[in-house]
């Protein structure tokens, strides 16, 4: 076998294992789940919200990932506040229903 041919060879076995696909497959199961989003650097909020958002969509019953404990008092000042700032964002952001059209209860 000649140098050219073996050379010729070696680039084409080099480009085959180059261009193989990686086998570690990442499944949307797997990355939506609460614990990888939370492994990956994102807030535990963050994983709530997708953890409802996907039983949602999927159809399953819609529970909280996690046990927020509050005081009354804090509880009352965050109701007060979301309240008068309309831009703050209240705890009931993913359970609420969205409707097209305006109403009285949008003030």
């Amino acid at each position: 076998m000649g140098v050219m041919r073996r050379n010729l060879l070696f680039l084409l076995v080099a480009a085959a294992f180059i261009s193989a696909p990686v086998m570690a497959e990442v499944t949307v199961e797997q990355t939506t789940d609460a614990e990888y989003i939370i492994n990956a650097g994102y807030s535990q909020s963050m994983a709530e919200d997708m953890f409802m958002l996907k039983n949602r969509a999927s159809g399953k019953p819609i529970e909280p990932l996690y046990e927020k404990s509050q005081n009354k008092f804090v509880r009352g000042w965050k109701k007060f506040y979301s309240y008068i700032d309309p831009a703050q964002e209240a705890d009931d952001r993913i359970h609420h229903d969205i409707h097209l059209s305006p109403s009285f209860s949008d003030l």
